[in-house]
């Protein structure tokens, strides 16, 4: 969502296009608006996002920020409190950077209804060169402290990796996450299993390093998709 809203925003792509792309194989989009935050939206009934997705993006004029959040680590989201708990409940937020509205999805078996919430100024996310140094920075020193531990950092996942961003990203961005997402889920599923570990401290740096990874993940791919650049 992050990314097309991003793309219409910057007149790339046009509303039809853009919320086909995040509707894809899902059955259906919609938005509900049950607090009346955006005052276009019918705020007892669910719009389709086909219809909802031009009304979004002339609701922010600045760009729109992908929030990751996880218990005691909210990223970019600075509350009120319904936010921040729906949120960090369901790990993903997509937030204007200046207008006060928040998305959080909410998955129906095949569909996915994204509720509007009252946000306050969300953080900035880090710029891409900062997320893409820590990235580096904490993967090579997770490298050499499993080295050290001699425990393996899990087994290798079968991964997809996302087609690629909005048009208007440059092909920067898309390496960074790509690279962001691969090791994202490959850090998930290490987290799975103790790596061979042979005793709790062992098991417990193990863990610690992979976290830490995970985290520069995290900031590696909310900096690629909040911030658009021309290509």
């Amino acid at each position: 969502m992050t990314i097309y809203l991003n793309s219409l925003l910057a007149r790339r792509v046009s509303a039809e296009v853009a919320a086909a792309s995040v509707v894809e194989d899902d059955v259906a989009h919609h938005v509900l608006d049950p607090d009346n935050v955006l005052g276009v939206l019918d705020p007892v009934r669910s719009t389709d996002l086909g219809d909802a997705m031009p009304l979004l993006a002339g609701v922010e004029p600045e760009h729109w920020i992908l929030a990751l959040p996880l218990p005691g680590v909210p990223g970019s989201v600075r509350g009120p409190r319904e936010l921040t708990e729906a949120a960090v409940d369901t790990g993903e937020a997509v937030l204007a950077a200046s207008s006060g509205v928040a998305l959080v999805p909410y998955r129906v078996g095949r569909a996915v209804q994204w509720r509007v919430f009252r946000a306050n100024r969300p953080g900035s996310p880090p710029t891409r060169y900062e997320a893409e140094r820590a990235l580096s920075e904490a993967v090579l020193s997770a490298a050499q402290a499993l080295a050290q531990l001699d425990v393996a950092a899990g087994v290798r996942p079968r991964l997809t990796v996302p087609a690629g961003l909005a048009p208007g990203y440059s092909s920067r961005q898309q390496a960074t996450a790509e690279r962001a997402a691969r090791l994202l889920v490959a850090c998930d599923t290490a987290l799975l299993d103790d790596g061979g570990s042979i005793s709790a401290f062992e098991a417990d740096a193990r863990a610690r390093q992979l976290r830490t990874v995970r985290d520069a993940c995290i900031g590696a791919l909310c900096a690629a998709v909040s911030w658009i650049d021309a290509p």
